[in-house]
C-alpha cells in the first residue's frame, strides 16, 4: 500500500473546541512533516492516527485498518509523545522492558535492541537511573528508545528534538533518515521551520485544525525566504563603503563591517550577494537566514 496512513474528513472535538476539523491527510513512504504553530492540531492528529483518540467524524485508516479498534495495526506503529510517557519511579531498564513486553517481546530481545538504540543516542550510562532523576533531554532520549523498541514500520514523532543538544538532535535525525531510506513511514510534527529545512521531503502545513497546504522543503524555502533577511558574517573587515553596495544591503554591525544584513526574496538573491562580496575579496564565514515566527506566515 503506497499510502500507509489515510485521514479523511477527520474532526475531533474537546467540549466545544474543534482540535481538528474535516481534516484530510495521506502519508507517503519515507519522511512526512506536518508543520504548524502552537494549537494548530498537530498533536491531536498524531494521537488520532495512533488510535488514542476516537474521531467525532471522519475516518483514520492505517494500513487499511482503524487504529482505534485494531490492536494488530497499533503494534506496527510507535508514537513518541511530547510528554515522555515514562514511569518516573522506575529505572530506565524497567521502563524499556515494560513497554517491550507490551509488544510481546522477550526480555533478552528487548535489552539487546535497547542497548543498540541507547548507544546510538549516547545514553547507555543511564540504564539503571530512575527517570525522575534525569534531565529533560535525557528523558527524551529514553522515550525515543521506548518508541523504537518494537522496530516499528510507522513512526509518529511529536517534536522529537525538543530539549536536546545539537549532537543528540542529529542522532534522532539520522534515525529518521534511516527509516526513510528503508521505506518505512515517519510522521514528524513540529513548529520549527529550522527543523523542517533539514530534510528534503514532503511538508504538510496545518493551521486551525486543517491541512491548508501540501508542499516540500524546497517549496517551503520559496515561501519563507520571500521578504526575508539573511545575516552574512565575514572573516575580516572589507569596509562599510564596499558592503553597503552588496545587493539587498540593509545594515552592518559597525564601520568595520564584519556582519551585514541583507533582504532577500529567493535563493538567487543570496547568490548575488555572495558573488559580489567574494569579488571584493571578502572571506565569508557563515550565512544565516533570520527565521521568521511560523505564526507570522500566511498560507
Amino acid at each position: 500500500m503506497s499510502n500507509e496512513i489515510e485521514v479523511k474528513g477527520a474532526t475531533k472535538l474537546f467540549d466545544d473546541t474543534r482540535a481538528i476539523s474535516n481534516l484530510n491527510f495521506s502519508s507517503v513512504k519515507g519522511i512526512n512533516i506536518i508543520l504548524g504553530p502552537n494549537g494548530a492540531g498537530k498533536s491531536t492528529l498524531l494521537r488520532c492516527i495512533d488510535g488514542l483518540y476516537k474521531l467525532d467524524n471522519g475516518s483514520v485508516r492505517v494500513r487499511g485498518s482503524d487504529p482505534y479498534v485494531d490492536d494488530k495495526v497499533r503494534k506496527e506503529m510507535s508514537y513518541l509523545s511530547d510528554n515522555y510517557a515514562l514511569y518516573d519511579y522506575l529505572d530506565v531498564k524497567s521502563n524499556i522492558i515494560f513497554f517491550g513486553r507490551i509488544y510481546g517481546m522477550k526480555d533478552y530481545e528487548i535489552m539487546e535492541k535497547a542497548k543498540g538504540i541507547l548507544a546510538e543516542l549516547n545514553a547507555t550510562q543511564y540504564i539503571n537511573s530512575k527517570i525522575y532523576a534525569l534531565s529533560r533531554g535525557t528523558k527524551q532520549k529514553i522515550s525515543l528508545c521506548r518508541a523504537l523498541i518494537n522496530d516499528p514500520q510507522i513512526l509518529l514523532l511529536d517534536e522529537p528534538t525538543a530539549f536536546l543538544d545539537a549532537n543528540s538532535s542529529d542522532s534522532i535525525r539520522r534515525i529518521m533518515q534511516r527509516f526513510g531510506k528503508e521505506k518505512r513511514t515517519v510522521i514528524l510534527v513540529t513548529q520549527k521551520l529550522d527543523e523542517v529545512t533539514r530534510f528534503n521531503c514532503r511538508v504538510s502545513i496545518i493551521n486551525k485544525g486543517v491541512i491548508v497546504k501540501d508542499s516540500s522543503t524546497t517549496g517551503l524555502y520559496s515561501t519563507i525566504l520571500k521578504d526575508s533577511f539573511v545575516n552574512i558574517r565575514l572573516g575580516k573587515p572589507v569596509g562599510h563603503d564596499i558592503v553597503k553596495k552588496t545587493p539587498g544591503f540593509i545594515s552592518s554591525n559597525d564601520k568595520a563591517a564584519t556582519m551585514l544584513k541583507i533582504k532577500v526574496d529567493s535563493y538567487k538573491d543570496i547568490n548575488k550577494a555572495v558573488e559580489y562580496l567574494i569579488g571584493k575579496n571578502a572571506f565569508i564565514i557563515s550565512i544565516d537566514y533570520i527565521e521568521p515566527l511560523i505564526e507570522s506566515l500566511s498560507w
